[in-house]
């Protein structure tokens, strides 16, 4: 963390303390063991029982139809790619908040812990496709011969590469040569918590479930700390109020997205000019979309092709303090059996915290919780 950063944080926090010393000790406390684990509002501790009422609730719904696995990934340590991305980089150019933060590209092994969570947990999905800058990552040689590697220039239109804009990689999965018809999308830093039937993701009849969280997309106007999330929520509320007259005011669950390939590429067409707008961004900016998670997202909701469904998601910041409460948690619950369905161990903001040594807890954590 750079020093001024870290004095202007620290003189914040003092004079919170001397304002209101009560609020000031129970922040504190909470950021370090917090009472709520996910964006649900679900208690701790009820996990399990919940998670086994819905797959008992919808278990003869079972699908017959293949489901792939679509991630997006990243290597920050590989040299070419950092090369890449100084050389695209202005420094005279506004970027959405966050746009160009170390922990956007960080790679802590995320990925391997990933696939093996789909291997241990949902093991029925058929193809697993990794789209990618022309790097190669470590695949479970479990895995291997379901893994099909996708580069940035075979779904990209070659006049927006290249990008380090996720956003604008999202915008084209549906661009992938092989991929099925149903599929679920993943970051890297997504896991599969416990065993999950294709149910979970699709029902029988091809609904797609929409996983919707509690957080709001709304915020107010001027606010420092909108994050380019936010900002591309907003704008494809936008677009849905234009061309459908509704807004969405929940989020998605921060983890995997069940998608239906006939409905993406109806977005991608029918919004194709907002989506060309902000292909040509680098990093992420304000007049960005996130399609995969949710325009696409929504637009099934509209089309009468999703429906909203509850994925119970542990969600943290690896370099935050409280990292090691979710660590506990999901320790724990795996020996109780309570579990929640995934969990998203995230690298939020390497401005934010100064706590050394959280990429070895993190791969110590997942090591002991999927090998062990």
């Amino acid at each position: 963390m750079k020093p001024n950063k870290m004095l202007t944080i620290s003189l914040r926090k003092f004079r919170k303390l001397k304002r209101a010393p009560i609020l000031f000790f129970r922040d504190y406390l909470l950021k370090r063991h917090p009472l709520v684990l996910n964006h649900n509002n679900i208690i701790n501790a009820t996990e399990g029982i919940i998670v086994s009422a819905l797959q008992n609730s919808i278990a003869s719904f079972k699908p017959a139809f293949k489901i792939d696995v679509v991630y997006t990934w990243v290597d920050a340590n590989d040299s070419a790619w950092l090369q890449k991305k100084r050389l695209h980089s202005n420094a005279d150019i506004s970027y959405a908040l966050y746009a160009t933060e170390e922990s956007r590209f960080s790679n802590h092994n995320e990925l391997y812990y990933s696939l093996l969570s789909i291997e241990k947990n949902i093991s029925w999905v058929n193809r697993i496709f990794i789209v990618t800058d022309n790097q190669k990552p470590l695949i479970p040689d479990s895995l291997k011969d379901r893994v099909v590697l996708v580069d940035h220039s075979e779904i990209i239109p070659q006049q927006y590469l290249p990008t380090f804009n996720s956003h604008v990689v999202e915008a084209y999965l549906h661009k992938i040569k092989g991929l099925s018809e149903h599929f679920i999308y993943f970051n890297d830093d997504f896991f599969v918590a416990q065993k999950n039937n294709p149910e979970h993701f699709f029902k029988s009849n091809g609904i797609a479930s929409l996983f919707v969280s509690n957080k709001s997309t709304s915020y107010s106007p001027g606010e420092e700390r909108t994050t380019a999330t936010l900002s591309a929520c907003q704008n494809c509320n936008d677009i849905f109020e234009s061309n459908f007259a509704v807004r969405f005011d929940n989020t998605l669950t921060h983890t995997y997205v069940p998608l239906i390939k006939s409905v993406f590429e109806e977005s991608a067409s029918m919004f194709q000019h907002e989506i060309a707008a902000f292909s040509k961004n680098k990093f992420r900016a304000k007049n960005d979309l996130n399609v995969a998670t949710f325009l696409v997202p929504y637009h099934q909701y509209i089309l009468g092709k999703s429906a909203p469904n509850l994925d119970i998601c542990f969600y943290f910041n690896i370099r935050s303090p409280a990292s090691g409460s979710f660590y506990r948690a999901l320790i724990n619950g795996k020996k109780d059996n309570n579990l929640p369905h995934s969990f998203c161990a995230n690298d939020f903001s390497s401005n934010e915290f100064n706590h050394d040594g959280y990429s070895e807890r993190l791969n110590e954590f997942l090591s002991s919780f999927f090998i062990s």
